[in-house]
Order: C-alpha cells, then structure tokens, then sequence
C-alpha cells in the first residue's frame, strides 16, 4: 500500500505484490476454464425450485440466453467527491467471450491513496481502456491500437503479477469480478416481491466471504478477515419474468470497514455496486479487429524491479498497478524513470514493522542525490520520487533478532 509518510524530496510507496494462487486455472498448463453451456431451446426452471437456489438457477437461465450487454459499476464515496468505476460491454456465455471497455473516474480532491488503490488513473482522467475476454485470455488494447495477450498459462514466476488482467475472466459470466460471481453462489432466505411485469426482487444478506468476489483484485480481503466482519454485505437482485438476471446492486459498507481496518480506502466513507443486464440472447460480441497486432504479454512486459536505472517504461498494460511495465524509450510515451534498484537484509531487535519501507526510502533518497541528473530532470512533481516494491520479515524461535528484507525500485514519474 502507499506509505504515508514524507520525507525530504521523497514520496514514498509501498505496494506488497499480491500473490494470488492461479493453480485451478493452470490445470495441466491449459486455459482451460469451466465451458459455458450453450443456450437452451427450452425455459430453465427457476421459480419452482426450492427458494434458497432460485439465485442459483438463474444464474443458469442468463447463461442458458446466450449472451447479453451488461454495465458494472463501482461507487467510491468520500468527504472530497465521488469516485466511479464503470465498465459497459457484451458477453456471450456460450463462446465464453466478452468486450469491454472500463473508465475510472476520480475527482480532485478525492484521497490520494485510494485514488492509486483504484487503479493509478489521473485524476479527471476518463479515458476508456478496452478489453476481451476469452476463455483465460485477456487481452488489453494499448493506446497505440496494439493487443497484449494475458494468458493464465504464463509461467509461474510472471503469472502472478498478471492479476489485474486475468481477473477479467470470469466463471459465472465471461468478464469477471462481478456481482453475477454473487448472485451466482447467493441463498435466498426472504420470498422475492412479485412485479407487474412477471419479475421478482430479492433482498439477501451475502457473507463478506462470498460477496467479496465482486471487488478488485487490490481490494481482496483474506478469507479469516472477511469472518470478523460486522455483518453482510446487503444485497437487491432482481430478475425478470423468465428468471433471468437483470439487475443486482450491493452496499459494501461491511468490507469497507474491514478494508480500513488494514490501512486501505483511506478516506472513502461509502462502497457500492451495481450489475446491470440487457439484451438477453441478442448481444454479439465482435472479435479482435482484422490484422491487428496482438503480442504475449510474458514477451512484452517487463518486472519494474528488473528495469535498469536510468530506464524508461510505460503503465499502458492494462493491469492497475506497477508490477509489470512496458519498457519504452525516454519520451512520450514514458510514465516514469527508473533511477534506483535496491536490495538488502538486515537484522534487527523489536518491532519490525515499517522498518522495510523506511529502510527502502532512505536507500532511494540516497540514490536521488547521487545519479546523474538527466535521469531525474523530467520527474513530476520536480524533487519527488516513489519508493515501490515489498519486504518480508522472519525470526526464529529462539532469540529476539528479526530479518527483515526488501526489494524496491526507485523512479520518478513523468508526466
């Protein structure tokens, strides 16, 4: 997570790699994913089931349609503003494809460490940034037109950092971290309200350990977290007259509180999502465009902590955080400039906590006043630098020394 503190000429960040285990999805080396079923010339039953898995069925009667256009959205409250991220495209459940294109939304004046939590966008930036989805591929369009390919068969020392991609396929709709993950696994225990036009609503209480599915992968919370939380997450799904799923909206105020609990979302005072569905069973989704360029991302990409200092990269890879990067010639297309790598293991007695970060930063701002100036000039704001990069802690069971060791990268961000 970003650090706080400041120090002379220094902004510092620390951002711990999430490792989330990608095993289920790398079964015997394959992208290989629970196939879609096809659509069902018949009706799938779901009001005459038993009450507690109608949700269930009709997460397989929207499947059973086809295909569908859907919106997600993401609601950021704050004293300072409101920040949104919405993501409008077409799935098609039978291919197991999708399209989609994201805009994050942040205002000025919303917290700054939340804003980098929600995916390092400007702020006032509403730039759109496209996706497709197949099967475990996904595929990111650049802003230069190109295609980078993220596939979960990626080896095992890259893969992990391709979270942000990966975690676009989804396994109760094609584009994935949706409520449709909720709704899917959801028990109703109220009897739905019956509209005019055929459709049912449902109020259910989802446990934070299900419910969580829906959110960012920077926002996952682990599992024994997700069983202090104060109460369910508070859900509305409603489908219409056949059973299909058509809306479900959520208040995230019980994981919000968890995620403050753990020094994140600093600032934000309110959490929602909402899933919209339409256009069931007519909604194509357009393959890649003829001819274009489409490169895997293992080959494009490069870990930061292996840019050489007075490198350049990009962030233009789709993915919300800084573990991988594309590195570019010095320019233009640049967003920031490596001026320092640094490494070390040092033993200590006490408290060990936040003496890799301190330790990181000193070591960059030692860096700062020592590489040519060329490699800084550039750097935005003039005089700040950002500290990335994780350390680990261990100690024995006999003696009080503690080892503490960090790996981060020093750079300076260009505007």
């Amino acid at each position: 997570m970003y650090d706080s503190r400041t120090r002379r000429r220094a902004a510092a960040l620390a951002l711990p790699l999430l490792l989330t285990a990608l095993a289920a999805c790398q079964s015997g080396g394959q992208d290989a994913k629970p196939t879609a079923a096809t659509p069902s010339p018949t009706p799938t039953p779901v009001f005459s089931v038993r009450l507690d898995d109608q949700l269930t069925a009709a997460s397989r009667a929207t499947t059973a349609a086809g295909s569908a256009a859907f919106t997600w959205t993401l609601t950021y409250g704050s004293a300072k503003g409101t920040a949104v991220e919405r993501v409008t495209g077409v799935q098609d459940y039978a291919k197991d494809t999708a399209r989609a294109e994201r805009v994050v939304e942040i205002p000025r004046g919303f917290p700054g460490d939340a804003a980098r939590e929600l995916g390092g966008e400007p702020v006032g930036s509403r730039k759109p940034r496209t996706f497709a989805v197949s099967g475990n591929q996904v595929s990111y369009r650049t802003a230069d037109g190109d295609w980078l390919r993220y596939s979960s068969a990626a080896s095992g020392d890259i893969v992990d950092l391709m979270d942000g991609a990966l975690q676009r396929a989804g396994d109760a709709a094609p584009y994935g971290r949706t409520l449709a993950e909720v709704v899917s696994v959801a028990d109703a225990t109220r009897p739905p309200v019956k509209g005019a036009d055929g459709s049912r609503t449902y109020q259910v209480d989802v446990p934070v350990t299900y419910a969580t599915a829906a959110l960012p992968q920077a926002l996952d919370i682990s599992q024994d977290s997700a069983r202090q939380a104060p109460g369910p997450v508070r859900t509305t799904v409603v489908l219409d007259k056949d059973g299909r799923l058509v809306r479900a909206t959520a208040d995230y105020a019980p994981a919000l509180k968890l995620l403050h609990d753990e020094h994140r979302l600093k600032g934000v005072t309110s959490l929602r999502a909402d899933y919209a569905l339409s256009g069931h069973g007519k909604t194509p989704v357009p393959p890649l465009p003829a001819g274009a360029k489409v490169q895997d991302a293992e080959k494009a990409l490069t870990d930061l902590h292996k840019v050489r200092p007075g490198g350049c990269a990009s962030l233009d890879t789709g993915l919300g955080d800084l573990g991988l990067v594309r590195v570019v010639p010095c320019g233009a297309r640049a967003d920031l400039r490596v001026f320092g790598q640094v490494t070390f293991k040092k033993s200590l007695q006490g408290d060990p906590d936040g003496v890799a970060v301190r330790e990181g930063q000193d070591r960059c701002e030692a860096a700062y006043g020592s590489v040519p100036h060329a490699w800084i000039a550039d750097g935005r704001p003039a005089g700040r630098f950002t500290t990335y990069g994780q350390g680990t802690t261990s100690s024995a069971y006999t003696g009080p020394d503690v080892d503490v060791e960090g790996v981060y990268t020093c750079f300076v961000e260009i505007p």
